[in-house]
């Protein structure tokens, strides 16, 4: 435990290290993920109940074998505040009895009859102060009932943008959602959507060479996934103007000044 809590501690030294909510989530690295989607997986109940009981249900091999185990969640606590880590295992991390496994015991080696855990240090999902932090957003959608969550959170930010009535979705590509999904996520907090539809338009067709989307009749043609997510550009505002050289430049991440 103790070289756990002292890679844990290493993680938190990085000064690099910043948040970012899930909702705006874009292309940075060195942060944690803050979760705040208002539907949450049904699995975090069951960490917060870890967290906040204080002699929680241990694990029984009379239910379950060594080898059924897929996550660990740990908890470390003082008298005034609790966290939680939750983290998946590697199949490399089950190290079984049909090896040879030796240990030191004084000055010889001893055979170890039994199946062994790796736990190495690292998180996947950190609870702490009542937020959820995401660190491996991949190994957090596959342990956790996230899948149909996001479709619906994606698929209100599709009907948004549809009911702006400045698109046609010839295709059905934006219908379906075919983008990445911190894209999707990200403009269904964008400032861009509270603007008025003809400042959009105006915007767009001043520059049409560097946006590269067609409009017809006041409406973006989307006729491929790529002109979907060249409108998630626009609408997550992914631009850059120096105001030293008047510059224009992409940008994949960007905080407000």
């Amino acid at each position: 435990m103790r070289n756990y809590v002292s890679g844990v501690r290493e993680f938190f030294e990085n000064d690099e290290l910043g948040t970012v909510p899930l909702s705006q989530l874009d292309q940075r690295s060195d942060v944690l993920v803050m979760y705040d989607l208002q539907e949450q997986p049904i699995e975090f109940a069951q960490l917060r109940d870890l967290q906040n009981e204080a002699e929680p249900n241990f694990f029984s091999f009379d239910e379950n074998a060594v080898g059924d185990i897929r996550t660990i969640a740990i908890k470390i606590a003082s008298a005034q505040q609790s966290v939680v880590f939750f983290k998946t295992f590697y199949p490399v991390s089950l190290v079984k009895r049909d090896q040879i496994l030796l240990y030191k015991m004084e000055n010889r080696f001893t055979i170890f009859d039994g199946d062994i855990i790796k736990v190495t240090p690292g998180f996947d999902v950190l609870l702490a102060d009542g937020e959820f932090y995401i660190n491996d957003f991949a190994k957090f959608e596959k342990a956790f009932s996230f899948t149909e969550i996001v479709q619906r959170e994606m698929l209100a930010v599709a009907q948004a943008i549809l009911a702006m009535g400045i698109v046609n979705d010839v295709k059905g590509y934006l219908a379906a959602c075919a983008a990445p999904k911190r894209d999707i996520l990200r403009a269904g907090q964008s400032d861009v959507l509270q603007l008025e539809t003809a400042i959009i338009l105006a915007f767009a067709t001043q520059k049409a060479e560097k946006i590269g989307l067609k409009i017809i009749n006041g409406q973006f043609q989307l006729s491929s996934r790529e002109s979907v997510k060249k409108l998630y550009k626009l609408l997550n505002d992914d631009y850059l103007t120096s105001g030293l050289t008047a510059f224009e430049y992409e940008t994949l991440a960007k905080n407000k000044m």
